[in-house]
C-alpha cells in the first residue's frame, strides 16, 4: 500500500519539509487547509520547520537576513522574516528587479536633515533629525508612517548622530548637541511600555566632549572631529584611547571600523589604519597614536563602508571582509558624469596595491596594513546639485544614492529686440539601485544599475538610509515628508 504524508511520524514530516523549498512548504499548509489535513498544519507551523528553511534556502544562499539569533525568534516571526528574504533575494536575482513606494507622509516637524533606521525588539523604527527654529530628534513608526515620540534638550542644535548596531544595548542613539557655549553627546535609550507602540526616549549617558558620534557597536563609541581626531571610548567605563590622522582642513569623518588587528578611520578625503590601541582609564593621560597607512582619496562626493559577510554558499570563502564604495568628485566643474568605485579592502599584505599608498615604516609586530583594490565601477550621469548626497553600500554588495535634478537655468532672451521668459522642463531627482560583486549579483565581477525611480512628489530629497536586509529604503525631504520604499 502506497505511503501518504499523513502517515509519517513527526520527525519524518519535519525531514520532508527541509528536502522541499520554501514556496512548497506554503504549499503543503495550504493543501491541508484544503483537504483538512490539521496535523499537516500544524508540522508547517512548527520552529524547527522554519529553523531549517531558513539555513537551507536563505543563510547557506547567502541572502540577506537581519542579524539575530534564529532560536530567540518565535515560529512565527521566523516564518515572516524567512519568507520576506527570500522573496527579497528573488527580486534581487531576477532579471527585472521590482520597486514599490510603501508609503509617503508628510509633517510639520522642518526640513529633515539626517534620517536613520532602527531595530529594537524585532521592529523597525525610523529616526529624523529635523530643523526647525531649533533641532529636534523624531521617532517614527516604520509600519504607519507616524511620529510615536520626539526628543530636544530645548534651545541646541544637533551635529551628528550615530545608531547601535546592537540593539541590546542599554544606549540607542548618540547623539551630538551643541549649545550655545558647549557641545555633549547624549546617549538615549528606547524603551518599551505595554504596548509595542508606546515608545520613550529616555537619557542614558552624558559625555563631556566636542567630538560628534561616528559609530556606535554596544558600550563602544567612535567620535570624531572634523579635522584629525578619532576617539574610541567605553561610555560606561570611561575607557579610552586617541587616534590622530594628519592634518587636513575639513576632512570630515565618516566612518571607524575595526579589521584585523587594525583600525579603520575613512574621512572625506582621506583613510588612514591605526594599529588597535590599547583603551586607558579616563583617569590616566590619553596616549596619541598615529596611522602606519594612509590613502589620499583626493575631493569626493561621498564614501561608504560596509563589513561583507561571512558567505557560506562558496568552496571558496571570501579573504576580503571590507568594501568601500566612493562617489568620486572630477575636476571638471562642468562635468556631467559621476563615477561610483567599488574597492575591495583586504585585511593583510600579499594582494597587489593599485591605489597610491604613503606608510611610514611599522615594526613586524604589528599586524598586516590592510590593502585596496579597485574592483569595478559605474559612471552615472551627474546632472545639477546634489542635495542627497548620502551613498549607502549593503553588506552584500547592493547600493543605493540619489541623483541629481538636471541643472536647468531660467531666465530672459533676446531673439531680435523683446526679452521672452525661457520655459524650463520639469526636473526631478533619481533614487538608484545597484549591483556590485557580491552574493546578491550571481558572481559577476560587473556592476550594474538595476533600477532608478524618479522622485514625483515635488520636495526635494535631502537624506537618505538604506537597509539591506529588510529591503527599505527612506529619504528625508527638505519639507518634512518622509518616502518609504521597498524591494
Amino acid at each position: 500500500m502506497a505511503q501518504t504524508l499523513d502517515r509519517l511520524d513527526d520527525d519524518a514530516l519535519v525531514s520532508v519539509f527541509a528536502a522541499v523549498t520554501i514556496p512548497d512548504i506554503q504549499a503543503f499548509r495550504q493543501a491541508s487547509m484544503i483537504f483538512v489535513c490539521r496535523r499537516l498544519w500544524f508540522i508547517s507551523m512548527h520552529h524547527i520547520v522554519w529553523l531549517n528553511a531558513c539555513k537551507i534556502h536563505i543563510l547557506q544562499e547567502c541572502i540577506p537576513f537581519p542579524i539575530e539569533s534564529l532560536s530567540s525568534l518565535s515560529a512565527r516571526e521566523l516564518e515572516r522574516q524567512t519568507i520576506r528574504a527570500y522573496r527579497l533575494g528573488q527580486n534581487w536575482r531576477s532579471p527585472n528587479i521590482q520597486l514599490h513606494l510603501l508609503r509617503a507622509a508628510d509633517s510639520n516637524t522642518g526640513a529633515i536633515e539626517k534620517i536613520k533606521f532602527i531595530a529594537k525588539n524585532g521592529k523597525n523604527w525610523i529616526v529624523t533629525i529635523s530643523l526647525g527654529i531649533w533641532t529636534n530628534l523624531y521617532l517614527w513608526d516604520c509600519t504607519t508612517l507616524q511620529i510615536v515620540n520626539q526628543w530636544s534638550p530645548g534651545k541646541a542644535v544637533f551635529n551628528g548622530m550615530a545608531i547601535n548596531t546592537d540593539q541590546n544595548s542599554d544606549a540607542s542613539i548618540a547623539i551630538s548637541v551643541r549649545h550655545s557655549s558647549y557641545t555633549v553627546v547624549e546617549l538615549l535609550s528606547l524603551g518599551f511600555e505595554d504596548s509595542a507602540s508606546a515608545v520613550s526616549l529616555r537619557r542614558v549617558a552624558t559625555l563631556q566632549t566636542r567630538h560628534k558620534p561616528i559609530t556606535l557597536r554596544g558600550d563602544i563609541i567612535f567620535l570624531s572631529d572634523h579635522d584629525s581626531e578619532t576617539v574610541i571610548m567605553d561610555w560606561k567605563t570611561g575607557e579610552q584611547c586617541l587616534l590622530r590622522s594628519p592634518d587636513t582642513w575639513q576632512d570630515n569623518p565618516l566612518h571607524v571600523t575595526f579589521v584585523e588587528g587594525n583600525v579603520i578611520v575613512v574621512r572625506a578625503r582621506s583613510i588612514c589604519v591605526f594599529s588597535e590601541p590599547s583603551m586607558v582609564p579616563r583617569s590616566q593621560e590619553v596616549p596619541v597614536n598615529l596611522p602606519h597607512t594612509r590613502i589620499s582619496l583626493g575631493w569626493v562626493d561621498g564614501v561608504s563602508l560596509s563589513e561583507r559577510p561571512i558567505l557560506q554558499c562558496t568552496e571558496k570563502p571570501s579573504t576580503s571582509c571590507l568594501s568601500m564604495l566612493v562617489r568620486t568628485k572630477g575636476d571638471d566643474p562642468w562635468s556631467l558624469q559621476d563615477q561610483f568605485q567599488f574597492y575591495t579592502v583586504h585585511p593583510g599584505a600579499g594582494t597587489e596595491r593599485v591605489y597610491p599608498l604613503q606608510e611610514e615604516m611599522r615594526s613586524d609586530s604589528r599586524p598586516p596594513a590592510p590593502t585596496l583594490t579597485l574592483t569595478t565601477s559605474i559612471t552615472c550621469p551627474n546632472r545639477g546639485p546634489l542635495r542627497c548626497s548620502d551613498i549607502i553600500l549593503g553588506r552584500y554588495g547592493t547600493a543605493v544614492w540619489v541623483l541629481p535634478a538636471d541643472r536647468s537655468v531660467a531666465g530672459l532672451i533676446s531673439e531680435h529686440v523683446h526679452l521672452q521668459p525661457v520655459p524650463v522642463p520639469a526636473s526631478k531627482q533619481t533614487l538608484t539601485l545597484a549591483n556590485f560583486p557580491g552574493p546578491l549579483h550571481c558572481g559577476s565581477d560587473e556592476a550594474e544599475v538595476r533600477v532608478s525611480v524618479e522622485n514625483e512628489d515635488g520636495s526635494s530629497w535631502s537624506c537618505m538610509d538604506y537597509d539591506e536586509e529588510c529591503g527599505l529604503i527612506a529619504l528625508g525631504s527638505g519639507t518634512g515628508g518622509i518616502t518609504l520604499f521597498c524591494l
